[in-house]
């Protein structure tokens, strides 16, 4: 039979089963007219010509499976509740959080936000968001939690009112001055920064967002006490869009408390600003833990104040890394790993007498976390002015970095010096790279009469640069190219590789944020947060310059005015998979030239 034959049979059936579609649906359509009520129509397929897909953002609600009230042991009682469930692929992301309160139920919705047309792994994706309730003046009974539908309950055994508080009636919530006002507290854990697996959790330690570390709760226990000193920031504006310049500011009391008495009704973004020098001279090293973005601690939160209102409960936890100092685990390794030099090459030439700084950068390689009791140490070589210990100046866990200095002193003797250098522990024990005796880091240097002195960096000398570049990748007849990886082993899909490769090019007009302090996880500085932007050149190439000696955040939002039109769609391979966005710990006068970013665009 040939190719002619053989269609029209299949002609023939379809038409035939058209004719029979169209009669049953003009029966279904004679009955409903004909009956007292109105029959629900099934809906065959579609009863429009089908429309382009939209361009606009997919809004919707996240699909949660289950939720935990959490009660808190204090009075008043303070309470939470954590819904955990999944999202559908790996571009939608939550959106919104909203909260309302009706007699004894709290309704709770948890809405998702997803960007069209992106390139997205078409997997689960879990989630956890913790929702602080407002139970501040209720009375005594039980109470229902719905999120998303999924409910949830707590019982308030007597009126959740302080008993030193003024009232106006029974059960009746404190009255509060007019203003916006709230705690910076220490929440406290002792295992903070301490990889989680395989450890068993402590009272108030719960696994970070990211799984790999553990923090504090952020739930503010009883007994966990405010932080004196810390300068709170209250700018004009949501947080998303208010800028530094023209902001208030607050400092918190010996018990931790702090408040803007003079806010006018308007929306404002309260802001914590841990890299502020003398918020880090108190805070140090540590996380926030509490309030909660994206299943990580933030350190801004937009606040609206209406007439003669009161916001009394805009609170901050901060975990301080080691604080309560953990006990050593006796079989716990002590280990370093030599990351670079900081600011004495190898050979740099000294005239006779002149002091300078020696720096490194080391990581902590080991099991133990390292104390302010660890020091670096002398160990042999040439002395150069110092053979003493110098502590630490922060506590460091297993897998951070942590940059040492000491000061020494050229000899006099023209002549080649060096001098060698370990760590020790709180016990004064020595230990060297990878835990190894006998291995140690350095500073070496050329003492030269009339050698020109050129003295430490000087600050606002320290560069962050690097290139934005396609990552190319592609299929033919469904063998990838030359620079593709496969996302998963056996999966049959392909990504860019991660390098910049020599066939590659680079990518111009890409807009580049710095922001201050470390990124945050899921999502671009705020605005508060955000020190410059630049734009990648002809080459590709950016470069932000005059920068002093901290830790700084280099991110690239694709989903911006500025950059959507030339990414999207497309999906980050460098520095990481999907991630766009890379903290660095900057030297004084420090240049990192090498902190790059692939894209690899979807066809």
């Amino acid at each position: 039979m040939n190719e002619e034959n053989n269609q029209k049979p299949a002609l023939i059936a379809r038409i035939g089963l058209l004719f029979t579609f169209m009669f049953a649906l003009a029966v279904l359509v004679a009955c409903s007219s004909g009956s007292g009520e109105t029959a629900a129509t099934p809906t065959i397929g579609p009863t429009v010509e089908p429309t382009p897909a939209s361009t606009e953002p997919r809004r919707g609600q996240a699909a949660v499976d289950s939720v935990d009230v959490l009660v808190m042991e204090s009075f008043p009682v303070q309470i939470s509740v954590t819904a955990r469930g999944n999202l559908p692929d790996s571009c939608t992301r939550i959106d919104e959080i909203i909260t309302r309160q009706t007699g004894e139920t709290f309704r709770v919705a948890v809405t998702t936000l997803r960007q069209p047309a992106l390139n997205c792994t078409q997997a689960l994706v879990p989630f956890e968001e913790t929702i602080p309730l407002d139970v501040i003046g209720l009375p005594a009974g039980t109470y229902t939690v719905l999120v998303n539908g999924v409910e949830g309950s707590f019982t308030l055994a007597v009126d959740n009112v302080s008993p030193d508080s003024e009232t106006t009636g029974a059960g009746a919530a404190p009255v509060a001055e007019p203003g916006i006002s709230g705690l910076i507290w220490h929440d406290v854990c002792s295992q903070t920064g301490l990889a989680a697996e395989g450890v068993t959790l402590e009272e108030g330690c719960v696994v970070s967002a990211a799984g790999d570390t553990i923090q504090a709760d952020g739930i503010r226990a009883g007994d966990e006490p405010g932080i004196p000193g810390v300068s709170v920031r209250l700018l004009a504006g949501d947080c998303t869009t208010a800028t530094e310049g023209d902001e208030v500011v607050a400092k918190t009391d010996e018990s931790g408390a702090y408040r803007f008495a003079d806010a006018t009704p308007d929306t404002y973004c309260v802001f914590l600003d841990t890299a502020d020098e003398e918020n880090a001279a108190i805070l140090e090293e540590g996380v926030l833990t509490f309030p909660v973005s994206n299943g990580v601690g933030t350190n801004s939160v937009t606040v609206t104040l209406d007439e003669s209102a009161a916001l009394a409960d805009v609170d901050f936890g901060f975990d301080f890394s080691f604080l309560p100092v953990p006990e050593t685990a006796s079989d716990c390794k002590n280990s370093f790993e030599f990351v670079q030099d900081l600011t004495v090459p190898d050979n740099t030439v000294f005239p006779p007498g002149a002091e300078f700084e020696a720096s490194w950068r080391l990581r902590n390689n080991g099991t133990c976390p390292w104390t302010k009791d660890y020091a670096v140490a002398f160990i042999g070589g040439d002395a150069m002015g110092i053979t003493s210990t110098v502590k630490l100046a922060n506590a460091v866990a297993p897998g951070q970095t942590e940059d040492v200095s000491i000061t020494l002193t050229a000899p006099a003797t023209p002549g080649t010096y060096r001098s060698n250098w370990q760590l020790s522990d709180a016990a004064g024990t020595v230990f060297g790279i990878n835990g190894a005796n006998e291995d140690a880091f350095w500073v070496q240097i050329v003492v030269e009469e009339g050698a020109e002195f050129v003295g430490p960096p000087t600050a606002g000398s320290a560069v962050i640069g690097g290139v934005v570049w396609n990552d190319t990748c592609f299929l033919t007849n469904g063998s990838p190219s030359r620079g593709c990886v496969e996302t998963a082993e056996g999966s049959g899909f392909y990504r860019g590789n991660g390098t910049f490769d020599a066939n590659e090019t680079s990518i111009p007009g890409i807009t580049v944020i710095l922001g201050r302090g470390a990124c945050p996880e899921g999502g671009v500085p705020t605005p508060a947060n955000r020190m410059a932007t630049t734009v990648t050149d002809a080459d590709g190439l950016y470069r932000f310059e005059g920068l002093d000696a901290d830790i700084y955040c280099v991110s690239i939002d694709a989903l911006s005015p500025e950059n959507v039109d030339i990414l999207i769609p497309g999906n980050w391979t460098y520095p990481a998979p999907g991630t766009g966005r890379l903290g660095i710990r900057l030297a004084a006068g420090e240049q990192r030239l090498t902190i790059d970013f692939g894209w690899d665009h979807a066809e």
